[in-house]
C-alpha cells in the first residue's frame, strides 16, 4: 500500500506543476504554444486520471492489510525518494531567496551529506564546476541571467 501512495503523492506533484504550467501558458501572446501545452497538458492529464484510478483501486483492495495509512506515509517520508524529492522542491524555493549559486551549493552539499558521499572533492570542486558551467551556459551563450537572491 505505500507503494500506492508514493505513486499517488508522485501523480499529485507532477498534475499541480502541469496546472502551474498550463496557467503560465495561457498569457503568452502566440495561440500555436499554448495550443500545444493545452494537448500536452490535457494528454498527461487524461494518463494521470487513469494512473490515479489504478492506485486508488489498489489502496481499496489492499486497505485490510495488517499496516494503517499513517504508517505508510511515515514510512515513505522515511525514504531517501521523498528525501531527495523534498530537497529538491526546497532548493527550488530557495533559488528565489538566497540565489542561485549559494542554493546550489547548499544542495550539492546536502545532497551529498545524505547519500553518505563525504569525498572532499564532492563536497568543494563539483558545486563550484557545475556552477560554472551553468553560470557560463546561460549567461554568456544563452543571455539568460541567473536568479539573485538576498545572498547572490
Amino acid at each position: 500500500m505505500a507503494t500506492e501512495i508514493k505513486n499517488l503523492l508522485f501523480l499529485f506533484a507532477i498534475g499541480a506543476f502541469t496546472v502551474y504550467y498550463y496557467l503560465d501558458v495561457q498569457a503568452l501572446p502566440e495561440p500555436e504554444e499554448r495550443i500545444l501545452v493545452e494537448v500536452i497538458s490535457g494528454g498527461l492529464f487524461i494518463l494521470l486520471g487513469i494512473r490515479g484510478s489504478w492506485s486508488i483501486y489498489k489502496i481499496i483492495r489492499l486497505r485490510n492489510d495488517e499496516t494503517s495509512f499513517l504508517q505508510d506515509i511515515l514510512t515513505w517520508l522515511k525514504n531517501k525518494q521523498a528525501m531527495l524529492l523534498l530537497s529538491f522542491i526546497l532548493y527550488v524555493i530557495f533559488i528565489p531567496i538566497l540565489g542561485f549559486f549559494t542554493s546550489t551549493v547548499l544542495f550539492f552539499i546536502g545532497i551529498n551529506y545524505y547519500l553518505k558521499s563525504r569525498k572532499w572533492w564532492e563536497m568543494t570542486i563539483l558545486p563550484v564546476v557545475v556552477i560554472s558551467l551553468i553560470y557560463f551556459i546561460f549567461v554568456f551563450f544563452l543571455q539568460v541571467n541567473i536568479p539573485t537572491g538576498l545572498l547572490i
